[in-house]
């Protein structure tokens, strides 16, 4: 697959951070109908949450996804609120935005053996996605916001390549 046409920003500014909320109310509110007062949460603002949006070369943010980490946890990560709008699902722009975030997760979160064990809740049926980006499914499904979830986990190493 070809890369997609967007550039992936670390989010470092409150209008970005504003774009990559506007693209998680498309998405989770407006589109799966997600709660409001569950999509935002304090995790949002820690200092130790990473977020980054994808950006059309028109400018548009396209999608959006953030990083928590836990300094009492060195060497696992937490991705969730992966989120791209409609008309841009299919094109790479998740599978970039999750590249970005591995790639953070490998410099900056990575355990003392250099690894980095990357969770996330899954919806299911994106299951197939993070599937293709080599995270391993288990457990059974569950209820999150009222959809349907799977947890998912993969483990970087560095100097090794990532799907």
């Amino acid at each position: 697959m070809a890369e997609p046409a967007v550039t992936i920003e670390r989010v470092t500014t409150s209008e970005q951070l504003a774009e990559a909320f506007a693209v998680r109310m498309a998405v989770f509110v407006v589109e799966q109908q997600v709660p409001e007062e569950l999509e935002l949460d304090e995790l949002d603002h820690a200092e130790t949450t990473t977020h980054v949006v994808a950006r059309r070369d028109g400018g548009a943010v396209v999608g959006t996804a953030r990083l928590l980490a836990d300094p009492a946890h060195p060497g696992e990560v937490h991705i969730g609120r992966v989120a791209v709008t409609a008309d841009a699902r299919g094109t790479g722009a998740g599978a970039a935005l999750m590249r970005a975030l591995e790639e953070v997760a490998l410099a900056e979160r990575a355990g003392p053996d250099g690894t980095v064990t990357v969770l996330l809740s899954a919806q299911v049926q994106a299951i197939g996605f993070y599937e293709r980006l080599g995270y391993e499914v288990t457990g059974p499904v569950y209820l999150d916001a009222g959809i349907d979830h799977r947890d998912a986990a993969k483990v970087l190493t560095a100097n090794v390549p990532h799907r």
